[in-house]
Order: C-alpha cells, then sequence, then structure tokens
C-alpha cells in the first residue's frame, strides 16, 4: 500500500509540473529537472494505464525540450547531453511500459498474465489498447523493448553516452532484433542479400518506390503525420541520410580511382 501511494504521489507531481511548463515556456534546467522525477518513479509504476501516461509524458517532455534549445544559449555539448537525457528517460518509461502490457490480461478474456504478481489492484479490469491510448503497433515495439534482458539495455545506454552515439527507439529496437535472433528489416525466412549482384537486384527493385517520395510535397507531408509518430520518423531519417552519405562518398571513391589522374579534365 505504501508503495501504491508513493506511486499516486509521484505520478500526480509530475503530471502538475508538466501542466505548469506547458504555460511557462520551460528552461532546459526545468525540463530536466522533471526528467529526474520521471526516472525516479518509474519503478513505482505498477499499472499499465499509469506507465502508458508516463510514456506520453516523456515524450511530450521531448519535445519540449527540442523547443527550448532553439531559444537558449547552449554549448553543442550540453544540448547534446539534454536530449540524450530526455530520450533516455523516454525508452525507460517505453520498456517499463512494455513489461506490464506484456503481463496484462487480454481483454477478450484470453491467457491470464504470467505474472499477475506485478499488476496493481487498479489495473485488476482488462483494458483494450484503445483505451490506454496505444496503438498495436506500438504496444508491439515497446514489448519487444521489455524482452531486452536488463544487462542489454543498461549496456547499449552506456555504450552510447560514452561513445558520443545518439540514442534513438530505432537503435533499442535494433538491438531487441538482435537479441531474438531476427534479421534487421528482413521479413520471416527472408535473408539479406550478401552476392554483388543480388545487392544490386535489390537496389534497383527499391529505388524505384524511393523516387516516388522525391515528388511529395516535404512540408504538407511532414505536416500529415501525428506528431507522436514524428520523432521515429527522424529517427529513421538519419539512417537513411547516413546510408546516402556512405553510398554517396563510395561511389565519389570508386570513381575517382578508376578515372586516371592524366585523364581528367580541369575544372
Amino acid at each position: 500500500m505504501a508503495q501504491e501511494l508513493r506511486a499516486a504521489y509521484a505520478v500526480n507531481d509530475v503530471w502538475q509540473t508538466e501542466a505548469h511548463l506547458a504555460v511557462a515556456e520551460p528552461s532546459p534546467a526545468q525540463l530536466q529537472l522533471v526528467l529526474r522525477k520521471i526516472r525516479e518513479m518509474i519503478r513505482y509504476v505498477d499499472c499499465a494505464s499509469d506507465a502508458v501516461l508516463l510514456a506520453r509524458r516523456t515524450s511530450a517532455v521531448g519535445k519540449l525540450l527540442d523547443e527550448a534549445l532553439k531559444s537558449c544559449r547552449l554549448l553543442e555539448e550540453q544540448q547534446f547531453e539534454l536530449r540524450q537525457d530526455a530520450t533516455e528517460a523516454h525508452l525507460r518509461t517505453l520498456r517499463r511500459a512494455g513489461e506490464l502490457l506484456a503481463v496484462m490480461p487480454l481483454n477478450s478474456g484470453g491467457r491470464p498474465a504470467r505474472r499477475p504478481e506485478v499488476l496493481s489492484a487498479a489495473a485488476d479490469q482488462a483494458l483494450t489498447l484503445r483505451e490506454l491510448g496505444i496503438t498495436s503497433h506500438e504496444s508491439h515495439r515497446w514489448q519487444r523493448i521489455a524482452k531486452l534482458p536488463h544487462d542489454w539495455f543498461e549496456e547499449h545506454i552506456r555504450h552510447c553516452r560514452q561513445q558520443r552515439r545518439e540514442l534513438t527507439m530505432s537503435g533499442m529496437l535494433i538491438l531487441a532484433k538482435r537479441f531474438l535472433g531476427e534479421s534487421d528489416d528482413v521479413g520471416v525466412g527472408q535473408e539479406r542479400p550478401s552476392g554483388r549482384d543480388a545487392q544490386l537486384r535489390e537496389y534497383e527493385a527499391a529505388k524505384g518506390y524511393i523516387s516516388n517520395v522525391i515528388w511529395l510535397d516535404p512540408i504538407a507531408l511532414a505536416r500529415a503525420i501525428d506528431p507522436v509518430r514524428r520523432r521515429e520518423e527522424l529517427d529513421c531519417l538519419r539512417r537513411w541520410r547516413t546510408w546516402l552519405d556512405e553510398f554517396e562518398l563510395e561511389l565519389v571513391g570508386a570513381r575517382s580511382r578508376r578515372v586516371p589522374a592524366t585523364s581528367q579534365v580541369p575544372g
């Protein structure tokens, strides 16, 4: 009972703090304080509905932080660390939500919870994902993150921070695929093309679809994407940009290696 009371007070404290920040043009220091409070209370959240709300709060705080950093004067190093803090807090709340979703009884009266002892009395009644305010796609991804062993999860965060690599949702999902023995971005029963001819065929098949994206209005497309999904799209774009940069550098490098210096045309 004492634990449930601590959780209730902690949740209420964060909710009130975030409501204040939403109208007060928060500073990065204020947002960092909220993130610290969220991390401290994760251990007390023991029902899926509170876990989902907490995950939404960390996402909202992350967006507030992005806006705050646009107008404040901080070193790039400080801005990077603040964004890392926001993403880490968000990943931790998603992991906790995924743990609770995995043991929540199905609304249809299906399988019982595998670990009912972790659920609070307030969560006895099964809820649908819609009632929880999430999609089946979100539930699936959060539970995949929750399947990561504690050591894997913590080591990934530690390594990214140590190597100054950006923490992302996509990076954590890739790690989950590796742990589950799945190939990244490949369907069940498929293998990633390995030979040169296979790589080229795969590229030619995908190139047509990728080219169609160029003709879309980027401004209209960005406005059409749900705000909750935008951070994931940014993660995806960063992966694309990294791949395109490497591809371009190799194409330029391959061309310069093939063309003799004496045959190059000046200018």
